[in-house]
């Protein structure tokens, strides 16, 4: 089963080595970039294999590269999908994630893909 845990610390650990980055920047970068976010951990049969970021109604995600294509259950995608209207944004270089939202029912709009009103 995989679910949110609300584990700050790790999950900021476990986003970062999960995040495939374009241009690298030191753990303190990346924490003090996210500071006003809230972090939740994914875990998944006691592991914790990722992180959600929530800002808003911005939301982003980190799966560690041995999770992908694995981790996004029904249930998980709800969780992250709660509110009524989510926005994310592809790094450039990924894609690959266009077919992916688009199927997630998100929508392209002013760079960046919005799903819900």
């Amino acid at each position: 089963m995989t679910g949110l845990a609300d584990n700050r610390e790790l999950a900021l650990q476990v986003g970062y080595q999960a995040t495939d980055w374009t241009n690298p920047v030191s753990f303190e970068a990346y924490a003090e970039a996210l500071k006003d976010w809230e972090v939740k951990a994914i875990i998944r049969d006691d592991k914790c294999i990722g992180a959600a970021y929530f800002n808003g109604d911005e939301l982003h995600v980190s799966v560690l590269p041995e999770w992908r294509r694995k981790w996004a259950t029904k249930g998980i995608l709800s969780k992250l999908f709660a509110k009524d209207r989510i926005t994310t944004r592809v790094t450039p270089g990924h894609e690959y994630m266009h077919g992916v939202l688009e199927r997630l029912g998100f929508v392209q709009h002013d760079g960046m893909f919005v799903r819900g009103h």
